[in-house]
């Protein structure tokens, strides 16, 4: 482990679109700070891997000839780097100048930190909010992926609003996450059981169970060209949410609801979902 190193894990696939913007970002992001960076191309068929190179000639590419899912992909990436701290950064995220070092302050010097996130903004630049309570049966039915959250305008009872100062939440999105590698490697990373989605938020689960706090920092930003880091369809990425949903209440709430009530109701959400059209931009993780 190389001490004050920062490596970044950007998982890809097919994304063309948005990795060039992204790897730019990081360059004046990471101005004076020793970093590396590891990218798990998940079986792209674009040229994903070819700007890696123009942009950072010294990057490691571990490709992967099928997808591996995020979760299982963050884990792979870190089995490569040599860094104190690790960096999560999606592929269609612009960092802002001076973001890592604003969350490096705060991992240094609280020793309870867990995960890390900056306030991140749409498009437009108004607040993303990526950040959430843990999911309850009473929150589930409010999440901004429920039906009758978009109807009555209530997901504020799962996702959190934005705040002037650093604040301890339950929650933070892996859009960009900074975490101490020795706490990562101690929680085991992420669990590979959650293909994609929720594999963030059972993360930090975990940490506040073993006595870590888990930080928004709004002196760091970022924006979120939200849902364009790959090309996978939307019908998928429903399928794919829903079904980590289930995941994460059978490992952390096993009881009758979570067996035989939470997957009818799913069920029925992601139809609806499915007939819908999608959420607006603003918002969304």
């Amino acid at each position: 482990m190389v001490k004050n190193k920062v490596s970044i894990v950007i998982v890809t696939h097919n994304s063309q679109a948005t990795l060039e913007r992204c790897l730019t970002s990081l360059h004046g992001s990471l101005a004076n700070v020793d970093h590396e960076l590891v990218v798990v191309d998940n079986a792209s068929s674009d040229d994903s891997g070819k700007i890696v190179k123009q942009q950072y000639p010294n990057a490691t590419i571990v490709a992967n000839e099928k997808n591996r899912g995020f979760a299982a992909a963050c884990n792979q990436g870190v089995q490569e780097t040599e860094g104190e701290f690790l960096l999560f950064v999606n592929p269609d995220v612009q960092m802002d100048p001076g973001s890592v070092q604003s969350m490096m302050a705060l991992i240094r010097t609280d020793h309870k930190a867990g995960a890390i996130t900056p306030r991140m903004r749409n498009l437009d630049g108004s607040f993303q909010p990526t950040c959430r309570r843990l999911p309850t049966i009473y929150n589930l039915v409010f999440s901004r992926g429920s039906i009758l959250s978009r109807l009555i305008g209530a997901s504020h009872i799962y996702t959190l609003p934005d705040y002037a100062e650093i604040k301890a939440v339950e929650a933070v999105a892996a859009t960009v996450l900074l975490i101490r590698r020795s706490l990562f490697v101690r929680m085991k990373g992420f669990d590979e059981r959650f293909f994609m989605y929720m594999e963030d938020t059972e993360l930090c689960y975990r940490l506040r169970a073993m006595g870590y706090r888990n930080y928004f920092v709004p002196t760091a930003g970022a924006v979120h060209d939200w849902g364009y880091g790959s090309d996978a369809g939307r019908l998928r990425r429903i399928w794919r949410h829903h079904f980590s949903v289930w995941k994460y209440f059978l490992k952390h709430l096993p009881n009758g609801f979570s067996l035989l009530i939470l997957p009818v109701f799913l069920t029925l959400n992601m139809l609806l979902s499915i007939i819908t059209p999608p959420y607006s931009r603003s918002g969304r993780r």
